[in-house]
């Protein structure tokens, strides 16, 4: 639950650090986002496996676009970020619980 937190406060900084004359920066609906955005990504990380990355980077990005009203240059740079912190947070979070 931490994490979704976390992820959600990081996707708003990466938003507002790439675009923040032309997005929509609410942190209820980047909140909103990450969460369905994590629960689909694990549901299809079961399912489908490596593939669910690649459905999980055009999902968040077509989120971004649709919800927070970027440009999809913009939207795919704001995942990216997103990815990479995500993963060094799990690997924080796991490095921590051991």
């Amino acid at each position: 639950m931490i994490s979704i937190a976390i992820s959600a406060l990081v996707l708003c900084a990466a938003t507002y650090l790439i675009a923040r004359h032309e997005a929509e920066i609410s942190l209820p609906v980047i909140l909103m986002i990450c969460v369905g955005v994590n629960i689909i990504g694990g549901f299809l990380g079961i399912m489908i496996g490596p593939f669910a990355l690649l459905v999980t980077v055009v999902l968040l990005a077509w989120a971004l676009q649709k919800f927070c009203y970027l440009p999809w240059s913009k939207a795919f740079a704001v995942t990216g970020i997103y990815l990479v912190t995500n993963v060094l947070l799990a690997f924080g979070l796991r490095a921590l619980k051991s």
